[in-house]
């Protein structure tokens, strides 16, 4: 909420106005996506969902997904916290660098060591200087690793240097896995999906037409983000769970192969591609979990990743209903004009082993890696943060990811990550951490049209926001390179939190169990897509 800056018009009591990043829908509706709409109507699925982060009502309908855009142009973490900072005499970017690892003075991080431009460089931490380490689910693990913070065992393996055994390290790896079901449209609407719009026709050939108009207005196909419609579903999956455990992207476009990650990086290899619609079935709340390892004490050799995906036969369950699901809205008449031939799986896929085999041999990521540095207290053997982001057991270091989330979100991470990266710049600060607790439903008055006469504050874009982008920055300042290059020293001081010691430990054990209930509001969590369909809570992230 404090990063948001709705321009939909929703409630105020679960968006934000004047936060950095723009949250809007896209403007462009495809006629197959308004299709993908009377369509679930007609097959009963739910009900329409206006507004997905809507905490008064229940996560479930169809509806569009808010995407992160401002009037009609990508808002992203980079442009909107990063690039106003790049001018600070505090801040230093290094492009292209590959983080070695962390150092450490006994227990104490000193440093880090990075290669750059084939020379070795490194930053040494001012005393009281943090150093905040933001790789992501795959690469914060793996630092840490190099770095001698992790299970003892495996970085003897690897002849590192055990500073830490923290066994959680690389534990606890969660994803969205996706499959998908897809259509090729009828002749008569030959030209109708963005696919081809795209395109000059018949050819791989960029039209240069929908260039124009987005360069012009700001309008037109390029402003979609390819899946802005979908929906949150129950599946007999979802057990006693009042949450959904399905969620469903909607394309207007042909799926190029069965993995929907391939469609899109292949998409641009291909010539003449057909027109067509497709439903990609994820497991929102998954429950199978993974791990990440190292493959090499060589930082530049990527980590291997064990994604775990359908150890736990609930997420295959979820993931079948989702195509059953879809085939059950393409089925529908709204769809009759423009349905032919079903590509994936195929019309011959029938039976529950027979879509379990296809589930299995077409699953993918859906972009949501999670909880590889888990946060928990310090009796738990498998945390890695605690609730104020520090590593156990060890001083002036800090994780600020999605690895953090002991649970995944049941929505895209980014508004959850955007939480972790608000309120870890508010800790380094040393504000005042303000935790207020998230009433149930039905203590919530259900927004009518998503008006409100209240006082919209503006938002504060934190000072140390930007620190968060990075894949790993020291706080401390004093980028040096070993050839002897001053460092840039800009005075790093720290502030306590302000309150009694009382209120804060209450504030510190609220915010434990915000986040150890599943990263973003009691497992409710509902992310964002491209940052904005899912939930997230408003109130911690205020």
């Amino acid at each position: 909420k404090k990063a948001e800056d709705d321009y939909r018009g929703n409630s105020p009591e679960f968006h934000g106005q004047g936060g950095p990043i723009a949250v809007s829908d896209v403007r462009y509706q495809n006629p197959l996506s308004k299709t993908f709409l009377t369509a679930c109507a007609e097959a009963g699925a739910s009900r329409f969902n206006s507004d997905f982060n809507d905490w008064s009502v229940n996560q479930e309908g169809y509806g569009r997904f808010s995407v992160m855009e401002r009037k009609g142009e990508r808002s992203s973490s980079a442009k909107e916290y990063l690039q106003p900072a790049l001018g600070r005499k505090n801040l230093e970017v290094l492009q292209g660098a590959q983080v070695g690892k962390i150092t450490f003075e006994g227990t104490t991080a000193s440093g880090v060591e990075v290669q750059w431009k084939n020379k070795a460089v490194s930053a040494s931490l001012k005393a009281g200087g943090e150093v905040l380490l933001a790789g992501g689910a795959i690469n914060s693990p793996q630092t840490l690793m190099l770095s001698g913070v992790g299970p003892a065992d495996h970085l003897k393996e690897h002849g590192i240097e055990v500073v830490k055994d923290l066994s959680g390290v690389g534990e606890n790896l969660q994803d969205h896995p996706a499959a998908v079901v897809s259509y090729q449209c009828t002749d008569e609407h030959k030209g109708i999906s963005p696919t081809s719009k795209l395109r000059i026709g018949g050819t791989g050939l960029t039209n240069p037409l929908p260039v124009l108009k987005w360069l012009t207005t700001k309008s037109g196909v390029l402003t979609s983000v390819g899946c802005d419609h979908g929906g949150f579903f129950r599946t007999k999956a979802a057990g006693d769970s009042g949450s959904p455990d399905l969620q469903m992207r909607f394309l207007a476009a042909k799926a190029v192969s069965p993995d929907g990650m391939g469609s899109f990086t292949n998409f641009r290899k291909t010539a003449g591609h057909a027109d067509g619609f497709s439903f990609q079935a994820i497991a929102a709340r998954a429950h199978s979990r993974g791990s990440v390892r190292l493959a090499s004490s060589d930082p530049a050799v990527k980590a291997k990743v064990t994604t775990g995906y359908l150890r736990d036969e609930r997420d295959l369950v979820t993931m079948r209903e989702g195509l059953k699901l879809g085939r059950k809205i393409a089925a529908s008449p709204a769809f009759d004009t423009y349905r032919g031939e079903e590509v994936y799986p195929g019309a011959h896929v029938k039976s529950d082993a027979e879509l379990d085999a296809y589930i299995r041999g077409s699953i993918h990521t859906s972009n949501a890696l999670v909880g590889t540095c888990r946060m928990g207290v310090a009796s738990d053997k498998d945390a890695v943060v605690d609730e104020e982001l520090k590593v156990h057991g060890l001083s002036g270091l800090r994780v600020v990811d999605a690895s953090v989330m002991p649970r995944i979100p049941g929505g895209q991470t980014g508004s959850s990550t955007f939480m972790v990266a608000e309120k870890a710049a508010d800790m380094i600060l040393g504000r005042e951490n303000i935790v207020l607790s998230v009433p149930k439903a039905s203590a919530v008055s259900e927004a009518k049209d998503g008006s409100d006469d209240g006082p919209k504050t503006p938002a504060v874009t934190p000072d140390l926001a930007a620190a968060m982008i990075g894949v790993i920055l020291a706080s401390g300042r004093g980028w040096r390179e070993r050839e002897g290059r001053g460092a840039t020293d800009a005075e790093s001081t720290w502030v306590d939190a302000k309150g009694s010691d009382e209120a804060m430990a209450k504030a510190r054990e609220a915010s434990m169990d915000y986040l150890m209930a599943g990263g973003t509001g009691g497992g409710s969590g509902r992310g964002v897509f491209m940052c904005a369909c899912g939930r997230y809570n408003p109130r911690l992230a205020s």
